[in-house]
């Protein structure tokens, strides 16, 4: 996933600094093109933090100033930056030399990845577009 994350940087221009000291996970700057990444997590909580924050820039870079404006915003544009960082995850995988599409369990990779339940049915919805016509066997409705 590491060079899956580097394309995204090179493309997006952003700088990323790792802290150890920093007190949340991560932060964004879009006005600075700056991401800031707790590096006291474990590797595979900063991949999904920098995924994450990716997402803002990705998706709301000209926006930034709209996000403590209301919280609906706010918790739209969060919302925006998790299923981009879900996306990208399941991308990955779906690229793992040795992923098998009828082994994937959608309830084991939420948890796997400490991701809230109620992004289920995007799991289902991603997987099943990107599996159509793959022998899946309805693997997401059991």
């Amino acid at each position: 996933m590491d060079s899956f994350i580097k394309k995204f940087i090179e493309i997006l221009q952003v700088t990323v600094v790792y802290d150890h000291e920093l007190k949340k996970d991560a932060y964004c700057f879009p006005n600075l093109n700056l991401i800031v990444i707790n590096s006291h997590n474990p590797e595979w909580q900063q991949q999904k933090d920098l995924l994450h924050e990716l997402g803002h820039l990705a998706k709301q870079r000209n926006d930034y100033k709209l996000y403590n404006l209301a919280f609906s915003l706010h918790s739209q544009m969060e919302n925006e930056a998790e299923e981009f960082m879900i996306e990208k995850v399941l991308e990955a995988k779906l690229n793992e030399p040795d992923f098998e599409p009828s082994s994937f369990n959608y309830i084991n990779f939420l948890e796997s990845y400490e991701i809230e339940t109620k992004y289920e049915p995007m799991v289902k919805e991603f997987m099943t577009r990107y599996l159509v016509g793959a022998k899946s066997g309805n693997i997401f409705f059991k």
